[in-house]
């Protein structure tokens, strides 16, 4: 009888395994790295490893304060995909790093301020606008100067965000032209005050996009399914509710409550892919051949890959 019941317990165990999840083993989880940018405009970012973790992805983020390093990145592998800003994302794609945008990223997130003694654009002729180079920015700042007669009458003195409001404060350039929650920073301290709301250009409020390179998307089909989810998902939750942009951006960046309220107030959490995002990318093509910045647009056909969301 002892014998028995020995061997009943033991068929028991081996017909009843324990049961670990896949996210569990952290062995069996997913690498995966993504370039982000040091702008509240990728703020869905940081939600998007708690989303991708039950998939069986460890997602890193990877952040990069130039634009073109972080796409570079994107097109040689170095990270698996990234928040790309369109402009730079457009000038490595026309370069021959075959690259694809898989979704709108986030809309708007920038501001022209100046000092408080700057009245109009054309007060800034012979004066100094801090930009960052090849950027959104550089490109609506280039089309406004046009506008107001002053192009090629200032200096633009290149600049990454994060690097602007103290110049601004110091009296070192007389306006930026700068991404959340920079902008923010400088307004909310005082240093500038909002000289221009750029999104009167033909390119709108188009800024990011949810891109790869074009070798990552046919190597791996599900993982960028699952990826673009994520980040639609993290998007949705964003623009649903203002606080966790705050909650964010004071925990990532560093910044006051009343710094990020004003940030989030220029933030439009957008992962719509529709015509009007085609479009706006588009013009945002032609301004940068305009602008001598881009050679040619891109092969349409191949550059967009919407169909993931």
């Amino acid at each position: 009888m002892l014998r028995r019941k020995l061997l009943a317990t033991a068929a028991a165990s081996f017909a009843a395994p324990a049961i670990v999840s896949r996210a569990s083993l952290g062995q069996n989880l997913r690498k995966v790295k993504m370039g982000s940018a040091f702008t509240t405009t990728t703020n869905a970012a940081f939600l998007m490893p708690a989303l991708l973790k039950p998939e069986g992805i460890d997602l890193e983020l990877v952040m990069f304060p130039s634009l073109v390093q972080r796409m570079q990145a994107v097109a040689s592998g170095d990270v698996d995909i990234g928040n790309g800003g369109l402009s730079a994302t457009m000038q490595v794609a026309t370069k021959g790093f075959p690259m694809q945008v898989l979704a709108n990223g986030c809309d708007g997130g920038w501001m022209v301020l100046a000092q408080p003694s700057i009245k109009s654009f054309k007060d800034l002729v012979g004066k100094k606008i801090a930009v960052q180079n090849g950027s959104i920015g550089l490109v609506s700042l280039n089309w406004k100067l046009k506008q107001e007669g002053v192009f090629g009458k200032v200096d633009l003195a290149f600049m990454d965000n994060q690097d602007q409001p103290i110049p601004l404060m110091r009296g070192d350039v007389a306006a930026i032209c700068v991404f959340e929650p920079y902008a923010a920073l400088a307004e909310q301290n005082g240093w500038g005050k909002r000289l221009w709301v750029p999104y009167d250009s033909p390119m709108g409020k188009t800024n990011l996009g949810f891109v790869a390179s074009s070798a990552f998307v046919k190597k791996d089909p599900d993982l960028t399914k699952k990826m673009v989810a994520a980040h639609v998902k993290a998007t949705k939750e964003m623009a649903a509710n203002p606080s966790i942009a705050i909650e964010t951006t004071i925990k990532q960046f560093k910044m006051t409550k009343e710094v990020a309220e004003l940030s989030t107030k220029n933030l439009f959490f957008s992962a719509d892919s529709g015509p009007a995002f085609v479009s706006g990318l588009k013009s945002l093509a032609r301004m940068m051949i305009d602008d001598k910045m881009l050679e040619k647009e891109p092969d349409w056909d191949n550059f967009l890959n919407l169909g993931y969301v």
